[in-house]
Parts: structure tokens; C-alpha cells; sequence
């Protein structure tokens, strides 16, 4: 799975070069952090880790950017050692800023894509459920050098209870909180 967020990552800054020259600004980004899961997902499941990519591009010459990404993560339980949740998620968003004309500002964003929830057990049956989901956050950027540094909270929810599934523990959700960089490709950077 990390193998094809890489790969997802690595096609889209390629498909970045070759986009019409108007689309300017255009950049690659990379965050890693923590998440806390929420609702029905944090009765059981703890603290856990996440990382982000995607491409982000302007539109217009305004403040608006639009944005795909990728997201994979991992939760540990607390009930039973071993037990793990994974998820894997793709996204489509909308992020508007309020940045100065170096880049240092904060910006927030909204998000809905898809949400894969799959338990990996020691004891029991394993079990993936899928679903729509949605989310939005803030975040702050802080230009060094010849890239971006952010840092980004985020909620996001993903419709992925299941009725027919063995385990259903409802849908899941959880808080995010990720530092991250994004590296301007194509155009004249951003």
C-alpha cells in the first residue's frame, strides 16, 4: 500500500510537467504525523501515525487552490494486543489561503475522496470495510528556502460502517495533526 502512495506521488509531480504553462504554481507535498481517532473508531483504537502526499495547483491568480492526495495510516487497539486498523484514502479538496506574498500565512481546506478501514488481527477473523468520506482542517505555511513548511490539523470522517461485515464498529474518524513540506514543480513555483 505505501508502495503505491510513492508510486501515486511520484505520477503526479511526472503528470505536473506537463500541464498547460497558465497552470502555474503547481507543487508536490509530503506530511507525516499523528492521529486520534474519534466517535466509534476511538472506542477502540489508539493513537496513531499517518502520512500524506499529493498536488496541489492555483486557480486563477487568487487566493484558491485545488488539491489530490493520498493518506495512509495505522492505529493500534486497546483491547487486544496486536490488533490494528489500517487506512488508506485518496482525496480531492479545495484550500483557500491567506498567505503574505512570501508564502507565510495560514490557510484552511476541505476534502472528500474515499476511506479504506482494514483490520489486521492476531486472534480473529480479518475484515476491510470502504467508503465515502469527507473532512477539512487548517494549517500555517512557512516558506524556508526553496520550499514550503507547513504545519496542518485536520477531522476527517469516512462513511465506512458495513451491516454485512463480521465487525462492524460503526464509521471511522479521527483528528489529525501532521508537519509537512511541499516542493514547487513546474511553472514558477508556489
Amino acid at each position: 500500500m505505501r508502495k503505491c502512495l510513492v508510486v501515486g506521488v511520484a505520477a503526479l509531480a511526472l503528470l505536473s510537467f506537463s500541464l498547460p504553462s497558465q497552470v502555474s504554481g503547481q507543487a508536490v507535498f509530503v506530511a507525516v504525523g499523528g492521529t486520534s481517532p474519534s466517535g466509534d473508531y476511538g472506542e477502540y483504537a489508539d493513537v496513531g501515525w499517518m502520512i500524506d502526499a499529493g498536488f496541489n495547483f492555483p486557480v486563477g491568480e487568487g487566493p484558491l487552490l485545488l488539491f489530490v492526495d493520498g493518506m495512509y495510516g495505522s492505529n493500534g487497539h486497546s483491547d487486544f494486543e496486536g490488533d490494528k486498523t489500517n487506512l488508506l484514502g485518496g482525496f480531492g479538496g479545495v484550500e483557500l489561503t491567506f498567505t503574505d506574498e512570501d508564502g507565510k500565512g495560514p490557510f484552511i481546506f476541505g476534502q472528500v475522496g474515499f476511506l479504506r478501514h482494514s483490520y489486521k488481527s492476531e486472534e480473529f477473523s480479518e475484515d476491510s470495510t470502504s467508503g465515502i468520506a469527507f473532512g477539512g482542517g487548517a494549517g500555517y505555511a512557512i516558506p524556508i528556502g526553496g520550499l514550503n513548511a507547513f504545519i496542518v490539523g485536520r477531522y476527517i470522517q469516512g462513511q465506512t460502517s458495513d451491516d454485512e461485515s463480521e465487525y462492524d464498529d460503526g464509521n471511522t474518524a479521527f483528528l489529525g495533526l501532521s508537519v509537512g513540506a511541499s516542493f514547487p514543480v513546474g511553472g514558477n513555483g508556489g
